[in-house]
Parts: C-alpha cells; sequence; structure tokens
C-alpha cells in the first residue's frame, strides 16, 4: 500500500494545490440507482486532508450524497508546474467548457 507523504498526512504544506476528488454516488433517477455515477470535481487546498473536508461541504458532493473514491494531487502537467495563485476576481469557479459538437469541428488558428 502507497502511503502519503508526512507532510501531507500532517497538513503542514504551506502552498496551496489542486486536487482532482474522483466521488460516486447512486442516482435513483438512473436505472434506479442500480448503478454508481461518478463525477470529478476540482478543489483547491494546502493538503490532502485540507482536500478531503473541503469536498465534504460542496454543494453538489451533499445533494447526490456522494462518497470519495479516491483523490489525486496534480502538481505537474506536461511538464508545467501547476501552482494555485489567489485571483482577484469575484468568482468562485471560471471554467470554460466545450461540447462534442463544438470540439469536432475546431479549426486550426
Amino acid at each position: 500500500m502507497h502511503l502519503l507523504k508526512k507532510e501531507n498526512q500532517s497538513g503542514k504544506v504551506n502552498s496551496m494545490n489542486l486536487y482532482l476528488v474522483h466521488t460516486g454516488y447512486y442516482d435513483k433517477e438512473n436505472s434506479e440507482g442500480f448503478y454508481e455515477q461518478h463525477s470529478n470535481i476540482l478543489i483547491i487546498a494546502k493538503s490532502i486532508y485540507n482536500a478531503k473536508e473541503k469536498i465534504k461541504k460542496n454543494k453538489e458532493f451533499l445533494k447526490k450524497k456522494m462518497h470519495i473514491d479516491g483523490i489525486k494531487e496534480i502538481n505537474i502537467v506536461d511538464g508545467y508546474e501547476i501552482k494555485p495563485i489567489k485571483s482577484n476576481s469575484s468568482k468562485e469557479v471560471d471554467v470554460k467548457t466545450y461540447t462534442h459538437h463544438q470540439i469536432r469541428f475546431l479549426k486550426k488558428t
């Protein structure tokens, strides 16, 4: 079994990190809740422990009675470090979404 680094277990990480929380839940409106559904939620937190506690207060997590299947701490992607910086924006979330249809017809710019 892989153990977490001590600095993550103790919550003594000074900087904020990006976590992807993989959740599971049963939706009674989909196949009478027979199949487990999954969702991924991004969280910014100081430690894995803080990410776990923060997700448990998330509105969608509570509404759908989700449980945590796993958490990934994301530090480097494609050779780029991921370092969250506090925004001055009043927005809590700013995500751009591209649909299947939009992606199919992307043109080189």
